[in-house]
């Protein structure tokens, strides 16, 4: 009977081991405010990770061009494409977005050393080492 123990023992180990989440290249966070704070977290395997809001957005990919800046965001999920509040911060030059492709879902930023912040459905993202999203 006892060596039966140990295996089941060891499955049991093994099923609740979860692989290890992506590191992250790229944190940026919305502060919390008027609502609590929101993490924008761009990971090593291209992929854009969401904490304390945007989980509609998920699953959600990045690239960026390291010769220009440029910083592609492709919206996941199934929340429509916030159009209307692109356009307005593509036209008012906010959030230094410098582009957008509605169905491809991305957004495009042009992000540097000095940029303060990308913005995001009316939300303004600062760089952050630290995700205070829940």
């Amino acid at each position: 009977m006892k060596a039966y123990v140990y295996p089941a023992m060891i499955a049991a180990a093994l099923v609740g081991c979860a692989a290890p989440a992506p590191r992250v290249v790229q944190a940026w966070e919305s502060p919390a405010a008027e609502f609590p704070a929101i993490c924008m977290l761009m990971q090593a395997d291209g992929t854009v990770a969401f904490k304390g809001g945007f989980q509609f957005y998920q699953p959600g990919s990045w690239r960026q061009d390291g010769q220009t800046g440029m910083l592609t965001l492709t919206l996941g999920g199934s929340a429509p494409f916030p159009s209307d509040i692109v356009k307005m911060q593509l036209r008012s030059k906010i959030g230094a977005l410098t582009a957008y492709n509605e169905q491809r879902r991305e957004l495009t930023y042009k992000v540097g050393a000095n940029t303060p912040f990308i913005a995001l459905g009316n939300f303004y993202f600062y760089r952050t080492e630290t995700c205070h999203g829940a």
